[in-house]
């Protein structure tokens, strides 16, 4: 091979490499470890255990409604850390929707009262406490947990289209967690 095919060889192999990092991204600069696109390390931690932390908060934000009605039935779940796992692979988060409705002791007004004054006893941050951003611009609660960064999101659909009843919805949900080695995520969902 001539000075000059080894040239333009080099010349095309720079080529491809440049257009190479241009499609995928310059190495170190795209590739952020799962704790610095989080922002903090996730705890290794038993999807099961995870839920049930998350059920007990919902039990606890409803006894500090301090109001009786009915209730969903729908348990926590795992779910996909978008961030750093669309996969689900081996990062989960914990999802829990639920509501009451129909109440028959207290009122829709005294629970978001209750909820307002004993979610900073135990270690809540009330972060908004307003109205929806929705047309209805109902009450609406949205706090975290300062020791172990659940969220929740408390709102008292009062004005509902149609002829539909008060509720108050309530969603929990925790930071990403990342699983032990060797959990089928598919099971433990």
């Amino acid at each position: 091979m001539t000075a000059k095919q080894r040239g333009r060889s080099m010349l095309g192999v720079s080529a491809t490499v440049a257009i190479s990092l241009v499609l995928t991204g310059c190495g170190s600069v795209g590739n952020k470890s799962s704790e610095e696109k989080l922002g903090y390390t996730p705890k290794v931690q038993e999807i099961q255990t995870s839920k049930n932390q998350v059920n007990d908060i919902s039990s606890r934000i409803l006894d500090w409604m301090g109001v009786t009605g009915k209730t969903t039935e729908a348990s926590a779940a795992a779910g996909i850390c978008e961030a750093v796992d669309p996969d689900f692979k081996k990062y989960y988060l914990i999802h829990h929707p639920w509501s009451v409705y129909d109440v028959k002791d207290g009122s829709f007004q005294q629970a978001m009262e209750n909820i307002r004054r004993e979610l900073p006893k135990h270690g809540w941050k009330i972060t908004r406490d307003g109205h929806t951003d929705s047309a209805a611009r109902n009450p609406e609660i949205v706090a975290v947990n300062e020791k172990s960064h659940h969220t929740a999101t408390i709102e008292w659909a009062k004005n509902r289209s149609g002829n539909l009843k008060q509720i108050i919805s309530v969603d929990v949900n925790s930071r990403c967690y990342r699983a032990p080695e060797g959990t089928d995520m598919s099971k433990d969902r």
